[in-house]
């Protein structure tokens, strides 16, 4: 059956449950409503409250299945709210005959969104700029078959290729956020419940490490993020929240679709007098697609295919001053490049523990996690005519690490205060064998170990007038010590300090902050050296840290209906580490990690979100971004030249229905404009647009049945050039189910 045979088939279905599906009636008397969010899912512990009169009349709370039961009583109105999500307001009582009532509560606004990752989990004041908040009803709504492909509609966030996370090589998974790049090593950090997502040895992220069914909603802070998070939020922050069981709960999802993948997510949690425990855990098979372009294939390219395991596993104790927790992790993949040669593969262990308590008149948290991971990668050289291809270099990178955070934090009327500590350690051998032409291995073995340590602070204080004003600091201990006793040891103190100003009386906020960070060089960027087609990569011990000086500035409007926000911002990345070629011919394009002097990016980002009516929501964004290197006296050859892997341009737009019961309906369309794949900007990656469609629809109260088209209109985009070129996922159809228990 070809994919278009299949996708007329599922529509047809779906139209025809639609036709024949279900609805509730009985007599006159109690009401039962049913709370839900766009995706379907119950929203236990929403309140709802029947106006009359001015005055509330009466109130409940939902239940574990998102139900409360309340009585008809006169004419009023009933509003229902929860946590994140945008109040509903609906005329009561419903008709006459009507025995259950189902309210679809849709995600709140940037402008209501509160966050925990701004201020390190002190407090959830609404952000009046640069956050952007993804809440799970979303993630199950969009098309997007990974978390990285969901983030790209987040304004300013690029990844070093373009390529899905599904067939990439986790080496180039490397985050940026507002035109701060140069080089594949993430300048943002990403966390999961406040522990690193980001690879210990090299920065790279895998998105792919938590079970998409625990997510609760994945918060982006924009803009250096030093003063709290130290080195790693050089450009911001991104954190992924899983749910937490404050009653039983059970969320799975199984689908599959087009290039034989298959998808299976599971999460559960309960909880018993005081005790929780969860477990999660997802599968994921592809035979993916080819990743080199159509016209350049030769009897080598094969799909690049992947396969991965994750989980967690994890149990708690709430007390009434007091509560810990601990998590084991697991993360396992298996890789296909794209040549049978070209292949690599992970092994993640990881402990976890947390604990809270009240103390000294405020609230103190502890932090820890160590673990192992084992990473194996080949590189190869493609004959001419990409008939063949010969092994050039293995490497076997196994590395540990550990963590620890301490913080205390305290309310003093308006006023707030966080103080804490942190330390780090990480050591990782790259063991490589690298081929001769004749096929003769060569061992050789390289890496370190880096440790840091830290101590920030941030005061919040409530000015008249609706004004605050933020300031923050922070001192990094760093040392990096090689494997190589030939190499000099490095070590470098640095001061991160950051102030900002918000004005939000209330329909009008004004947001200005301005700040200073460092980003260390991973042991990756000082260490090992890799190969991307015909371009080779060195690594360079000698590297320096980067330092990060940045302004933004932005307004915020908002109304019943309309959210706005247009921030403006700057950062000047001095000493930015970035790839520069040494020498290129159509045979090998050889580069190196270096300190060029500066890159400076200035943009402006622009966001929308109206509710036309309370299930149908439209959403916009428009970012601009100028990334350029300046006052390049170490590297002349790109004074001028933009920045790689930036787009001139990011546009988006948003459509959503919701109305689980008959059908919920999201459409997304993603621009990101020209950008280079090089420092001294030869090879262009054209501009694309890309079209997705999700719907689903529940069959009962606790399964739903969706299908979603990725990339509809089969668009071919460029993702590098080396100078081979690759290109992106193609239209991709699956269909699957989602159960929610209660």
């Amino acid at each position: 059956m070809t994919m278009q045979a299949w996708w007329m088939r599922w529509v047809v279905a779906l139209v025809m449950a639609v036709a024949v599906a279900p609805v509730a009636y009985g007599q006159d008397g109690p009401v039962r409503v049913v709370v839900v969010d766009a995706s379907g899912a119950p929203l236990a512990d929403a309140a709802l409250a029947v106006e009359r009169d001015g005055t509330t009349s009466a109130g409940a709370v939902a239940a574990a299945d998102g139900s409360a039961v309340l009585d008809r009583g006169g004419p009023g109105r009933l509003r229902v709210s929860a946590p994140g999500f945008a109040e509903a307001t609906v005329a009561w009582p419903p008709a006459p005959a009507q025995a259950t009532l189902r309210v679809v509560l849709m995600p709140a606004s940037f402008a209501d969104t509160v966050v925990v990752t701004a201020s390190r989990g002190t407090d959830r004041l609404p952000s009046p700029a640069s956050t952007t908040v993804i809440s799970a009803a979303e993630l199950l709504t969009s098309a997007a078959g990974t978390l990285d492909d969901l983030l790209r509609a987040t304004p300013g966030f690029s990844l070093f290729r373009r390529s899905s996370s599904r067939v990439a090589n986790p080496t180039t998974q490397g985050v940026t956020l507002r035109g701060v790049s140069g080089s594949g090593a993430s300048r943002t950090l990403v966390l999961a419940d406040g522990v690193p997502l980001n690879d210990p040895f090299g920065s790279w992220v895998y998105w792919n490490r938590i079970p998409q069914a625990a997510i609760e909603r994945v918060e982006v802070v924009r803009g250096g993020a030093g003063d709290l998070y130290g080195a790693d939020a050089l450009g911001g922050v991104v954190q992924v929240l899983t749910f937490t069981p404050v009653r039983p709960r059970v969320r799975a999802t199984l689908d599959a679709g087009a290039h034989d993948t298959v998808r299976a997510s599971v999460f559960g949690g309960v909880t018993s007098r005081g005790w929780q425990a969860t477990v999660a855990g997802e599968m994921v098979d592809t035979a993916g697609t080819p990743t080199v372009a159509e016209a350049d294939r030769g009897p080598v390219d094969i799909p690049a295919d992947s396969d991965y395991r994750n989980g967690f596993v994890s149990i708690g104790r709430q007390a009434d001053q007091w509560r810990a927790s601990v998590r084991l992790s697991a993360f396992q993949e298996a890789r296909g490049n794209g040549t049978p040669l070209q292949v690599n593969d992970t092994n993640w262990r990881q402990l976890s523990g947390e604990a809270g308590g009240v103390t000294g008149g405020g609230a103190w948290e502890l932090h820890a996690s160590a673990g192992r991971q084992s990473y194996y990668q080949t590189f190869t050289a493609v004959l001419a005519g990409r008939a063949a291809e010969r092994l050039t270099t293995e490497q076997r990178t196994p590395s540990d690490f550990t963590q620890f955070s301490g913080q205390w934090m305290r309310d003093i009327g308006a006023h707030g205060v966080v103080v804490g500590a942190e330390a780090r350690a990480t050591e990782a051998t790259v063991n490589e064998t690298a081929y001769s032409l004749t096929g003769v291995p060569t061992a050789s073995q390289f890496g370190g170990e880096e440790r840091s340590q830290a101590v920030y602070g941030r005061t919040r204080i409530a000015l008249a007038n609706q004004w605050s004003l933020g300031l923050g600091a922070r001192v990094d201990w760093w040392r990096s010590t090689p494997l190589n006793p030939a190499l000099d040891e490095k070590s470098v103190t640095f001061f991160s300090p950051r102030a900002s100003l918000v004005w939000r009386p209330g329909a009008v906020g004004l947001q200005a902050s301005a700040y200073r960070s460092h980003r260390t060089p991973t042991l990756n960027e000082l260490h090992r050296g890799f190969r991307v087609g015909n371009a080779v990569t060195r690594p360079n011990p000698l590297l320096e840290p980067e330092q990060l000086t940045g302004a933004e500035g932005g307004l915020l409007l908002t109304t019943s209906r309309v959210s706005a926000r247009v921030t403006g911002f700057i950062n000047e990345l001095d000493g930015a580490i970035a790839n520069i070629t040494l020498s290129s011919t159509p045979a090998l394009i050889t580069r190196e990690r270096r300190n060029s002097d500066r890159v400076r990016a200035r943009g402006v980002e622009l966001e929308a979100d109206v509710r036309l009516h309370p299930t149908l929501t439209v959403n916009g964004l428009a970012v601009f971004t100028a990334s350029h290197f300046r006052g390049s006296v170490a590297t002349p050859a790109i004074e001028g030249n933009r920045v790689p892997q930036v787009p001139a341009y990011q546009l988006g737009a948003g459509l959503t229905w919701a109305d689980p019961r008959l059908l919920t309906a999201a459409l997304q369309v993603r621009v990101s404009g020209m950008q280079f794949d090089d420092d001294r900007n030869a090879f262009e990656l054209a501009s694309y647009t890309v079209v997705d469609l999700s719907l689903s629809r529940e069959i009962s109260g606790r399964l739903h049945a969706f299908m979603a088209v990725e990339n509809l209109f089969d668009a071919e985009y460029d993702v590098g050039r080396t100078p081979l070129r690759t290109i992106g996922w193609p239209r991709t159809a699956r269909a699957g189910v989602r159960v929610f228990l209660p």
